[in-house]
């Protein structure tokens, strides 16, 4: 049996219905993190600018990952994989570009290693700074 406090919020709803006004709140996006092209475009310019001897780039990115995109670790491993897609690896002594160079990917050689989902996106923007 419901409760008197629920029948007045049933009742109050109806009337509010009758008068026509909605207490539906607008949807939320189901996922609101950086779009793919978006990060894979943050991990190339975290790059370049490692690359051009900035090393605050990897503090932006480690802020970024944390705030952004803590949940989403498919999201930013499928980015690490597309940028280092078309990369060559020359004489890989190990980690990521022994990896990459052996045909793997970022994503499996950080399943593999056991690497956190920002461990992973340094050592591609490391490699990707590198090549």
């Amino acid at each position: 049996m419901p409760s008197n406090r629920e029948r007045r919020a049933a009742k109050q709803r109806r009337r509010d219905a009758k008068r026509g006004h909605t207490t539906d709140v607008a949807p939320r996006p189901v996922d609101p993190g950086l779009p793919p092209a978006s990060l894979q475009a943050l991990l190339r310019r975290a790059a370049a600018d490692l690359a051009d001897g900035d090393e605050g780039a990897l503090t932006e990115l480690r802020h970024v990952l944390a705030e952004h995109l803590a949940r989403r670790r498919e999201r930013v491993l499928e980015a690490c994989d597309a940028v280092t897609a078309g990369v060559v690896v020359d004489g890989a002594a190990g980690g990521l570009a022994a990896a990459l160079a052996a045909g793997g990917t970022v994503s499996s050689w950080a399943d593999r290693e056991g690497a956190r989902t920002e461990e992973a996106a340094v050592a591609t923007v490391r490699l990707l700074a590198n090549a």
